[in-house]
């Protein structure tokens, strides 16, 4: 009896922490599903996972984009994960500001891809290119 009950608990356990991977591998792949080609966007939680927070179309082309400043994010928020849609060749760089109006302390997404952040706030941001 004794050694069907702790069965039962190992097979219990196994079904719940293989279904809790499932659950989380197909939450990411939604996640990564909302941000857009082009976009450039913000995570609450690591690897681009959690609510997408921010996502605002780069508008990438082979000769350059239009990526809008945003000088006042309302209410802030609290990224932990990027995806920077611009390309290496540009040369750019996104300042994540945590106050309006480009005030405050800065975090800095460079590089193509996918990006880990720390959670700071970000009340404005803008691309830095040169």
């Amino acid at each position: 009896m004794r050694h069907r009950v702790i069965r039962l608990a190992v097979v219990a356990t196994a079904t719940f922490g293989l279904a809790a991977t499932t659950a989380s591998g197909t939450y990411a792949d939604h996640a990564a599903k909302q941000c857009k080609e082009g976009y450039f966007c913000l995570w609450e939680g690591p690897h681009q996972t959690g609510r997408l927070l921010f996502a605002e179309d780069a508008q990438v082309t082979q000769e350059g984009f239009q990526f809008p400043d945003q000088d006042g994010i309302e209410p802030p928020i609290y990224p932990q994960s990027a995806r920077n849609p611009l390309p290496d060749d540009f040369g750019c760089i996104v300042r994540l500001n945590d106050l309006p109006q480009f005030e405050g302390d800065e975090q800095e997404v460079s590089d193509f891809g996918d990006h880990e952040l720390d959670g700071s706030r970000v009340g404005s941001l803008t691309s830095d290119c040169g």
